[in-house]
C-alpha cells in the first residue's frame, strides 16, 4: 500500500509518499514547497487569500504526484496557522474539494503536532536515539514546538507562538535587521522559552524542519541538498552563531543568492538560525543534531 502524506505548514508545504513494505515502510519521495501560508496573518489572525491560492496550487501538483505514484490514502495535516486562524474553511473547504473521497484531513492540536514531531525523530532508526533522553525542536513559521521524552515515550512538549513567519513581521522586519531588532527578538524568544528552563537536561536535542537542514547545507558547503550528508549531522554551538551571525548581516536577497540555500527560504533563515540558538540556550545544550525528516514522518510511521 503507497501512503501520501501532506503535511501544511505556516511556512511550508510538504509532501511524503511511503509504501508499506514487510519490514517497514520505504520513502518513495519527499517534497517541500515553499508557500508561506502564514503570510499576513497575525494581525487578525486570518488566512490571506493570496498566501491560501499559492498553499492550493502547491497541494494540487502534489496531488497529481500522488496520482502518478498510484498513491492509495492520502492524510492531509495542517499545523499552527490553520489550527489558529479565525477562517480555518479558507483552505479546508477548498482542500476538501480537491482531495479524493477516502482521504483524512486532520487539522493538529499542539500537543498533536509536538507529539508527531517528536515520534519522527524517536522511531528514526538511522538516529539510533536508545534510551536517551531526547529534546526535538520544531522550527515552524507560526509556532516553535518542543518535545522531551525518552525512547517513544514523550513526557514534555511545548508549543510556542513564536514560529520564524511571526518573529520576522513582529521583531524583525527591517532587510538586513537592525541590532536593536535582533536584540528584542532575543529578549522575545528568550521569553517565551522561559519554561524550558524547568526541564530536565536532554542528553540529545535534535532539530527537525527547514531551518535546520538550510543551516546543514551552509555550513557543509553544499550547493545541492544530499539527505545522506545533512541526515545526521552535528554541530557544536559555535557552528550556529557562527551562522546566525553570518545571516544577520545580509539581505534577503543576499541570503536568497547562497549556494544551497533554499531561495524562498532566505526570508526566515535568519529568523530560524536566531530561534535555533535561543532553544539550545534555553534547553542548557552545546550541540545539536540535525534531520531531514518531521511531524509527516511521525504519521505515516505511526499509521
Amino acid at each position: 500500500m503507497r501512503v501520501g502524506v501532506l503535511d501544511i505548514g505556516s511556512n511550508s508545504v510538504l509532501l511524503l509518499i511511503g509504501e508499506r513494505t514487510p519490514s517497514g515502510w520505504r520513502v518513495l519521495t519527499d517534497q517541500t514547497r515553499i508557500t508561506r501560508l502564514g503570510e499576513g496573518f497575525d494581525a487578525a489572525k486570518q488566512l490571506q487569500p493570496e498566501a491560501v491560492q499559492r498553499t492550493l496550487q502547491a497541494i494540487e501538483e502534489y496531488l497529481a504526484t500522488c496520482r502518478a505514484w498510484q498513491v492509495a490514502y492520502i492524510v492531509a495535516a495542517a499545523t499552527a496557522v490553520v489550527r489558529e486562524a479565525s477562517n480555518p474553511n479558507a483552505i479546508l473547504q477548498p482542500l476538501r474539494e480537491r482531495l479524493p473521497p477516502q482521504a483524512a484531513i486532520r487539522v493538529l492540536s499542539a500537543q498533536e503536532e509536538a507529539t508527531l514531531s517528536y515520534l519522527s525523530v524517536a522511531l528514526d532508526d538511522e538516529l539510533g536515539i536508545g534510551t536517551e533522553r531526547l529534546a526535538v525542536i520544531d522550527i515552524g513559521g507560526g509556532s516553535v514546538e518542543v518535545a522531551l521524552g525518552q525512547g517513544v515515550q514523550l513526557e514534555a512538549w511545548h508549543s510556542f507562538p513564536v514560529g520564524a513567519g511571526r518573529i520576522r513581521e513582529q521583531y524583525m522586519p527591517s532587510d538586513p535587521p537592525h541590532p536593536r531588532e535582533v536584540l528584542a527578538a532575543a529578549r522575545a524568544l528568550d521569553e517565551a522559552f522561559a519554561p524550558l528552563h524547568k526541564l530536565p537536561q536532554p542528553d540529545r536535542v535534535v532539530s527537525i524542519g527547514g531551518t535546520g537542514v538550510n543551516l546543514a547545507m551552509l555550513a557543509l558547503g553544499l550547493t545541492a541538498f544530499d539527505p545522506a550528508q545533512v541526515h545526521g549531522v552535528w554541530f557544536n554551538d559555535e557552528t550556529p552563531a557562527a551562522l546566525l551571525e553570518r545571516l544577520l548581516r545580509l539581505s534577503d536577497a543576499e541570503r536568497r543568492a547562497l549556494p544551497g540555500i533554499e531561495p524562498d527560504r532566505a526570508p526566515l533563515l535568519h529568523v530560524g538560525a536566531l530561534i535555533l540558538e535561543r532553544a539550545l540556550f534555553a534547553l542548557r545544550r552545546e550541540e545539536v543534531q540535525i534531520s531531514t525528516r518531521g511531524l509527516r514522518y511521525g504519521i505515516l510511521w505511526t499509521l
